[in-house]
């Protein structure tokens, strides 16, 4: 009996065309599901990252208020208070703000060697007013830096500044003025009321003994992040509504230089330049939006030609920004001990207040 041999196909190529009509690929819609899989899984991983991430970045940026607060408590222990918020003899004679006095105990001794305190702060070399302190940034922050500030070249020696998202807490007040001794021979700081005054201020140091509240009710330093989504209008309780662009026809953001020790003035503000500044206190709420401006009447800043040390409320015309952070929820402050603690957002303005001030005799918990 003959077989049957198909004509012009071995055997070989008869398996082969079997296997290869076995082989079956994704359909469409199988790819389509495995597609939108993969997406629900990023989708639920990314915000797991992102707060993460971030988790880290407030980490840091703890850790980075604690060496403050640790530098001020060597500065303490050398030289029996605080540093000066600022050293200054007029408006137009500033000379360092308390950032610069800390360099030394923050292992910067190399940069404060370079800072001539017999010269203003912005007469100082450009190798200083650009020099990056790590310490003095939160990583959760986004500013260019060194900061350009393209209004003051050719007004000033230095226009590029190394960047802080820390600020000084001047208390409950915006008030500013002082002492110059061109009448009397009184120089030093204004006067203001003892509950509303803060750790730092023009020409005024503190000692610890003088924190009748008590160090650890007391915040000396807090946030001001300088990113670009912070957005500074002018004058004490300003709101979008005032918002102006400035010289470069963009909104002005809260950047602030850690060299840089006196506000604004009608000078510059004439000019186009509204900007945060080196102090920080209770008068506008935390996280307020936009940052109100640091800005001084020049008028009433010599309290030997003005009447008293009036604040905004008064019609004094002084305005110091507020607290903010890019932290969600709230900010982190150093207090006076030392210690760094997370304040909520949504804390009373009464307590808000009271943990500014250094002698208000308020009995404050922290939240």
């Amino acid at each position: 009996m003959t077989s049957f041999r198909p004509i012009g196909r071995n055997s070989s190529q008869i398996a082969s065309v079997d296997i290869r009509s076995s082989k079956t690929g994704f359909t469409l819609v199988e790819l389509l599901v495995v597609i939108a899989i993969i997406g629900v899984l990023v989708a639920l991983l990314l915000p797991a990252i992102q707060a993460a991430r971030e988790a880290a970045r407030r980490s840091q940026c703890t850790n980075n208020m604690k060496q403050v607060g640790l530098s001020l408590q060597n500065y303490h222990s050398a030289l029996g208070s605080f540093p000066v918020g600022t050293v200054a003899k007029d408006y137009g004679h500033v000379y360092s703000g308390a950032l610069p006095q800390l360099l030394p105990y923050l292992e910067q001794q190399n940069v404060k060697n370079l800072y001539d305190p017999k010269k203003r702060w912005w007469k100082q070399s450009a190798e200083v007013s650009a020099t990056k302190v790590a310490t003095f940034n939160c990583p959760s922050a986004s500013q260019e830096n060194p900061f350009a500030e393209d209004f003051l070249a050719g007004i000033i020696d230095n226009y590029i500044y190394g960047t802080t998202d820390y600020t000084l807490s001047k208390g409950s007040s915006d008030a500013m003025c002082i002492y110059s001794g061109f009448l009397t021979k009184r120089e030093g700081p204004g006067d203001m009321d003892p509950a509303r005054r803060g750790v730092f201020d023009f020409e005024w140091k503190t000692a610890i003994r003088q924190i009748t509240d008590g160090t650890s009710n007391t915040f000396a330093i807090g946030e001001a992040s300088g990113s670009d989504r912070w957005h500074v209008c002018h004058g004490a309780g300003c709101t979008i509504n005032d918002l102006k662009v400035n010289y470069r026809l963009q909104l002005p953001t809260a950047w602030m230089g850690w060299i840089i020790a006196q506000p604004s003035s009608k000078l510059y503000l004439a000019g186009g330049l509204i900007v945060a500044g080196p102090y920080g206190c209770t008068v506008d709420p935390m996280n307020k939006y936009p940052v109100t401006d640091m800005f001084i009447n020049t008028a009433t800043f010599n309290a030997e030609f003005s009447k008293g040390c009036p604040d905004s409320a008064s019609g004094g015309g002084d305005s110091v920004p507020n607290f903010r952070s890019d932290h969600p929820g709230g900010c982190n402050f150093t207090f006076a001990d030392g210690s760094v603690h997370f304040l909520v957002d949504s804390i009373d303005m009464t307590s808000y207040r009271a943990l500014s001030t250094i002698s208000g005799d308020e009995v404050v918990s922290l939240p």
